[in-house]
């Protein structure tokens, strides 16, 4: 079979270890990056070093031309290298990562991938999102009102957040999987998919944490400030997910791809989803509402949650104390939510 077209298994462990070896004695300044003059000068002497052949070499003697002078960081050089051994993928892998890590974390976070067995493989986000296209479209069938903005709302489900059935507390999570609207279904699908499955991919079971502790977050705001509508949708936890992106890209501004281009972009995508949650709640014209403090509690969990599980892999003053106090805010959010929930019924 032809070379391009082959597969090649996950890079073991010495071949891993082998590549930052490679990168840092040539990074001869130490400062993580290497000029791409200097790197095609160095394949071209020392091909054996890293491990090319004829064909791989001039592949790589190619990238580093389009590349047109730009310095070549860890990141680039581990995304160059598996294009030009066919390890294709590998390359998907990295350039995944390349969205959603800072440049100051890159030497870390693709030094693990090198060795990433796809165990376990980041499917959690991937399975949510069918899970939630499967019951839209069954509720769409059940209900024959269609395919619309503002439905259908499944009040009669045993997954949503009810005012009538607020005893059954597995509701506060299962509620996550039934979308309302067709709008809301494809904006959950598409950040589950564009955003949480590269940051499952770097973070892996603490994106699961995330994302359930905004889905957690935005049922307890729900019920203790919008107690008698229902709550439904997976938009806590996609907001979970984007608040947690934007906390990353603000805190690292100067190290994110494409920051200037992202941040805006999320805020809008962002906005126009909680003004569409809004107009159902107050404007559209149903009896059965649907709260919208689930994509506000969702928010708040991304934002402290972002500073509890993503430390770095050297953990500044900063984010220790940020660490800190955030556990400590998700401790009073979460007791005061509990209180706002209880007080009516202790006062009756």
């Amino acid at each position: 079979m032809d070379d391009k077209w082959r597969e090649a298994a996950p890079v073991n462990d010495i071949e891993a270890s082998s590549w930052i070896r490679i990168f840092r004695a040539f990074d001869t300044d130490h400062d993580g990056l290497i000029q791409c003059e200097e790197m095609q000068k160095t394949i071209r002497d020392s091909t054996y070093s890293f491990g090319f052949d004829h064909y791989e070499l001039q592949k790589m003697s190619l990238y580093l031309e389009m590349r047109e002078g730009k310095p070549v960081d860890f990141a680039d050089f581990c995304y160059l290298m598996s294009k030009c051994k066919g390890y294709r993928l590998r390359e998907y892998l990295f350039k995944a990562a390349l969205t959603v890590t800072p440049r100051n974390q890159r030497i870390h976070v693709f030094s693990e991938l090198q060795r990433y067995k796809c165990v376990p493989p980041p499917l959690f986000l991937i399975l949510v999102s069918i899970v939630q296209l499967a019951l839209y479209l069954y509720y769409v069938i059940d209900s024959s009102e269609g395919v619309w903005l503002s439905g259908p709302i499944p009040t009669l489900s045993p997954l949503i957040v009810s005012p009538f059935h607020l005893s059954e507390l597995w509701r506060m999570v299962t509620y996550c999987i039934i979308n309302v609207g067709i709008f809301h279904v494809i904006f959950n699908i598409i950040i589950q998919l564009a955003i949480g499955v590269p940051l499952e991919l770097v973070h892996t079971w603490r994106i699961y944490i995330l994302y359930l502790m905004g889905v957690l977050f935005g049922s307890l705001l729900s019920l203790a400030l919008d107690p008698t509508v229902f709550l439904c949708g997976g938009a806590s936890g996609s907001f979970a997910i984007i608040a947690s992106h934007l906390t990353t890209i603000v805190t690292n501004f100067r190290e994110m791809e494409s920051a200037t281009v992202r941040l805006p972009l999320l805020i809008i995508f962002g906005a126009l989803d909680y003004a569409l949650a809004v107009y159902q709640r107050f404007f559209a014209l149903r009896i059965d509402k649907v709260s919208m403090y689930g994509h506000i509690g969702g928010l708040v969990a991304g934002i402290l949650f972002t500073f509890i599980l993503f430390r770095g892999s050297k953990p500044s003053r900063f984010y220790t104390v940020s660490f800190w106090v955030c556990l400590v805010l998700s401790g009073f959010y979460i007791a005061i939510c509990i209180a706002l929930i209880a007080a009516p019924n202790m006062l009756h």
